[in-house]
């Protein structure tokens, strides 16, 4: 990035901001809180309503038309929050009717208007509850009542006439206020208009959304443009001079500098040293651009560290195969997404293609382990010469160890580059230190292995190299401090890289045991299905629904935890060990907004 400082004079910097705006890459330095004080009245208050009505409208699965509707953006709003009001409206009414209708239906079929004419004719009727073990059969002797409902371990009864005793335990009931069938045509109703308000909805959907887009990105720039103008903006000179600060990726500056020249604004510009709020543009392949969507779920890099988002995204596709470790998933997987990538919108694609490097990466892996929709494939009659090819258990285990081994070494690696990247070469010699420890006693143990015992010369190479890494872990991992505080510090730094490293090793027998319960699962599905194929008739039937519906499960469950336990690898052993210290803010030019 290169930062840029402009001086404008204040009667060309609207103009000058508009360019900005149009050339789109300038990422400004914030200077104040942002507001709309000094904006247009209500500019952000129909952003938001415009901004939650073309959210809403686009969940609707219509087909926009390229052609925009005649009506005006506010004519759009006015229906789109009128229909959203009379649904809600019928509902809550419909709402109410449901209490209604459980409340008359204890009372059966019934007329009002006979009830009514009752009452004028000096008949009172009482409608009552009482629990059946208190209700007394020589009521129905004694007084005028009729029993018209016995629901659960309650009774519902009605009580004739003007003198109603008080009976002993029953609860008094308010009269019905409307009959079964007028509730339920009412409700009808409800249901017919809460529909015509959502065909509206629809309708909406299908031709204003293009309205109601185009006013989002006139009203996006706008609010932006005041941002800008109005909280970003130095004055000096009594207001003459206008002064803005911002950054432009390398790659840009040239097309900047040139507008400037040709337009005769001041400017001064130098190469960002890594000031907090230097924002970040994540440059990668085509590969690595696809898994920058999982290192963001972490956080982005400071600017003056390694992106580490290539250096984890062989490990992470590796480990979701391990992890799934199916032949017939992968299969699967790469199927469904290539099917689904043909009519995915475009921001969906990325992700399609992830899934079909997933769907690789556990097609290959599975191969390699024997298993294929649950099914050992080394047990199979005409694969059993492939048997001593395939990956047992113990393998499997051991594999997910040296895996492991591999990203933190690497890992550690990493962060040598990134502490001299950011600190200089002095602050990147403690982790040397801890790398040549490392390969010293791994390198010297294969050659003892090999070799045989070590010959006094070698024994005394290998206790020369272990000495001087250890001195540049005890006064060299915190470089900074003086001394004999290094001494210390150093000391502190070896508990901790060391229970850190083992713990950390440890973490990676997950691979171990997500691949081997997801084939395990995939076995059991096999097994039931297999005992179900023998029940007459239907026992094929039945056989595939297990298997169909069994995979399905287990896939969509095995694949969730395919991700998430590579992810914390990543998140947390990967980046610990790599010395990622994140905190990065994205790069977020000046431009024309672009509408949802």
């Amino acid at each position: 990035m290169v930062n840029f400082t402009f001086l404008v004079f204040h009667a060309q910097y609207e103009k000058f901001l508009e360019d900005l705006q149009g050339m789109g890459t300038v990422h400004v330095k914030a200077r104040l809180v942002e507001s709309l004080q000094k904006g247009l009245p209500g500019l952000e208050e129909d952003y938001k309503a415009i901004s939650g009505a073309v959210n809403d409208l686009n969940k609707r699965e219509v087909k926009v038309r390229s052609s925009k509707s005649s009506q005006s953006w506010e004519k759009i709003l006015e229906e789109y929050n009128a229909c959203n009001r009379n649904i809600a409206e019928f509902d809550r009414e419909k709402k109410e009717l449901e209490i209604t209708a459980v409340h008359v239906s204890v009372w059966g079929e019934f007329s009002l208007n006979s009830i009514n004419k009752l009452e004028k004719s000096g008949i009172p009727i009482g409608f009552f509850r009482i629990k059946e073990n208190k209700f007394d059969k020589s009521w129905l002797e004694k007084y005028p009542i009729e029993i018209i409902n016995h629901i659960g371990s309650s009774i519902y009864f009605v009580y004739f006439g003007a003198e109603q005793e008080l009976l002993p335990h029953v609860h008094k009931l308010e009269h019905p206020t409307a009959e079964g069938a007028e509730i339920n045509k009412r409700m009808a109703e409800l249901e017919k208009k809460i529909s015509q308000n959502q065909e509206k909805l629809n309708e909406l959907a299908e031709s204003g959304i293009p309205v109601l887009n185009e006013k989002l990105q006139e009203f996006g720039t706008k609010i932006d443009f005041l941002k800008v103008l109005n909280d970003h903006t130095l004055s000096h000179g009594e207001g003459k001079v206008k002064v803005l600060e911002g950054w432009v990726p390398e790659t840009e500056q040239q097309r900047l500098i040139e507008y400037l020249d040709v337009n005769g604004i001041l400017y001064t510009s130098q190469y960002a040293t890594g000031e907090p709020d230097t924002p970040v543009q994540l440059v990668n392949s085509k590969f690595g651009t696809l898994f920058e969507p999982i290192g963001k779920l972490f956080s982005l890099p400071s600017y003056m560290e390694l992106d580490l988002t290539i250096y984890f995204a062989p490990f992470f596709l590796l480990f979701f195969g391990f992890c799934l470790g199916d032949g017939g998933y992968g299969i699967v997987m790469f199927l469904a997404a290539t099917i689904y990538k043909r009519k995915a919108s475009a921001d969906m694609k990325p992700y399609m293609t992830l899934v079909q490097y997933f769907g690789l990466s556990t097609l290959v892996m599975g191969i390699i382990f024997g298993n294929f929709f649950g099914v050992e494939l080394g047990k199979l009659a005409f694969l059993s010469s492939l048997k001593p090819y395939f990956l047992d258990s113990n393998k499997v285990f051991y594999l997910s160890l040296i895996l492991g081994g591999i990203q933190i070494l690497f890992g550690l690696c990493l962060k040598i580059i990134n502490q001299i990247k950011k600190d200089g070469f002095i602050y990147g010699l403690g982790t040397i230190g801890w790398l040549i420890l490392i390969f010293n006693f791994l390198g010297f143990s294969i050659f003892a292995n090999v070799s045989g015992p070590l010959s006094p010369a070698i024994e005394l190479i290998k206790k020369g190299i272990t000495i001087a890494a250890f001195l540049l872990i005890l006064f060299f991992t915190d470089p900074g401090l003086k001394i004999h505080f290094r001494f210390l510090s150093g000391l502190w730094g070896i508990y901790n890289t060391v229970m850190g490293i083992f713990g950390d090793m440890l973490s990676y027998i997950r691979l171990f045991a997500l691949g081997i319960s997801g084939s395990i699962l995939g076995m059991v599905v096999n097994q039931m299905a297999l005992s179900f194929s023998e029940i007459k008739f239907i026992g094929p039937v039945v056989f595939i629904l297990v298997v169909v519906v069994g995979h399905t499960a287990n896939l969509a469950i095995s694949s969730l935890s395919s991700f998430v336990h590579p992810l914390r690898l990543t998140l947390v052993e990967f980046y610990k060990n790599a010395g990622f210290t994140g905190g990065g803010r994205q790069y977020n030019p000046f431009s024309k907004y672009k509408s949802i």
